[in-house]
């Protein structure tokens, strides 16, 4: 059998394929993809310990067939192929692509999940795929609950949370509540276009499957109870101070964020009320103003955030901030869903931390000076002030200075490894440069010689 197929499909598809192979893994189903072909139809399939991916193309078969080979072979053949189509042959013990003849495997790979009759289904929207991708980033996928790793779908929508970040789109589900695991697949896809998700119950506990366009995804809900986030969502009417901007206003201001340096663990950032501008300045005293709309009394009062957090609010698109009078949760509206952090943590000015005044001397202690001056020479002892801290003051835990810590050395060593890439790359430059002046020098003396014999 001869299947002839788009090589920059196959090879595309096969990026998202392979998010769900383990190379590693003991069991060789799992470093496997099954191709499968059924009624003009080819499947293309990995899978881990829960999940699976499925991507479908259509081709004219004569007849069906099931194969399983390595994934790292099968990849490595279809991007070494050289021409715009690959075409497999599939015999009853042969299976090649293009020139390359692949093993096949007899290992057990896992069947496709079966979906009782009393299965539930609903269409998903089209940006659906889209909320998953702005809900990503909030997950902490080294959070030690399971259930905080992944995406919880529910009557009220998408929603996600690290413990200091939550975002949520108010997208109706027919779904009691049920937690995704993290759909690092899925995503991977880039499918565009509605989808629907199938949902049902088993006696190990509530399964999935999300079909979007040619794609796929089938797995096991993750157990266990998602935490009660509505119990932190602001009220509107407790946000009594907010600040709006404009999307052109939003871009300015993600741009002149991404110059200021870090300032660890905190990366605090302040915004405050200048006459009819938004005034931001940093920890190390970068400074911008942005044109807002303000609601509330701003005279004395200051936001202290994340710079990270300010980032990936506007990245979602938020224009709107509201925030409460004492310390708790802001939120940000105008872009994809709603998007609530915490504000970093401000000390209130203590009045016991008011400066000491000095006390007039009298003349005695005039005289008194005097005198000791004209006889021993005294080197007075600095005397320890208190001041008013006018700066705001922040908090955080070991965990988060850890954290934060781990971060910074993460980007020290990506710098590291920046600069010896380009170091490398300038080393190769030179030596270019040095063999075209050694092939420039031999060209010139050969030509002088041949002037020196035509003389």
């Amino acid at each position: 059998m001869r299947i002839e197929l788009n090589k920059s499909v196959l090879a595309g598809a096969l990026t998202a394929l392979g998010k769900l192979v383990s190379r590693i893994s003991p069991v060789e189903a799992y470093r496997c993809i099954e191709v499968r072909a059924q009624e003009n139809v080819l499947h293309f399939r990995t899978n881990d310990i829960t999940e699976s991916l499925d991507f479908t193309m259509e081709a004219e078969t004569e007849g069906d067939f099931v194969k399983v080979v390595s994934f790292e072979d099968f990849r490595s053949a279809v991007r070494n192929c050289r021409n715009k189509s690959i075409v497999l042959e599939v015999e009853e013990k042969l299976f090649r692509v293009d020139t390359v003849e692949l093993a096949v495997s007899d290992c057990e790979f896992p069947e496709v999940r079966y979906i009782p009759p009393e299965a539930k289904s609903e269409d998903l929207p089209d940006n659906f795929l889209g909320l998953l991708n702005t809900a990503a980033p909030i997950v902490n996928r080294s959070e030690y609950r399971k259930v905080l790793q992944g995406i919880n779908l529910s009557h009220d929508g998408i929603t996600t949370t690290n413990g200091k970040e939550l975002f949520h789109a108010p997208v109706p589900l027919d779904v009691e509540d049920m937690t995704l695991p993290f759909p690092l697949a899925l995503m991977a896809t880039k499918a565009a276009g509605a989808g629907k998700l199938t949902h049902w119950t088993t006696k190990d506990g509530t399964c999935f499957q999300i079909r979007i366009a040619s794609w796929t995804w089938t797995g096991k809900a993750v157990s266990g109870l998602y935490p009660n986030w509505k119990s932190i969502m602001p009220e509107e009417k407790s946000l009594t101070h907010a600040v709006t901007i404009t999307p052109d206003h939003a871009e300015q201001l993600k741009i002149w964020l991404k110059l200021v340096p870090d300032d660890l663990p905190n990366n605090s950032m302040a915004l405050c009320r200048n006459s009819n501008l938004l005034h931001l300045r940093s920890q190390q005293g970068m400074e911008t103003d942005i044109p807002a709309e303000f609601s509330g009394e701003w005279q004395d009062y200051q936001l202290l955030v994340n710079r990270n957090v300010l980032q990936r609010l506007l990245s979602e698109g938020h224009t709107r901030i509201g925030c409460p009078t004492g310390h708790g949760p802001f939120l940000a509206t105008g872009g994809t869903g709603r998007y609530i952090a915490m504000p970093l943590y401000q000390k209130t000015p203590d009045p016991a931390t008011e400066p000491v005044t000095e006390q007039p001397h009298t003349n005695d202690q005039k005289e008194s000076k005097t005198m000791i001056d004209t006889n021993t020479t005294i080197v007075s002892a600095p005397v320890q002030t208190v001041s008013r801290n006018n700066e705001s003051v922040t908090e955080c835990s070991p965990m988060e200075e850890l954290t934060a810590s781990i971060e910074a050395f993460k980007l020290k060593l990506k710098a590291i490894s920046d600069e010896s890439n380009a170091l490398s790359r300038k080393v190769r430059e030179v030596a270019l440069a040095q063999k075209q002046k050694e092939r420039d020098f031999v060209l010139a003396r050969r030509a002088i010689e041949r002037i020196r014999m035509a003389i």
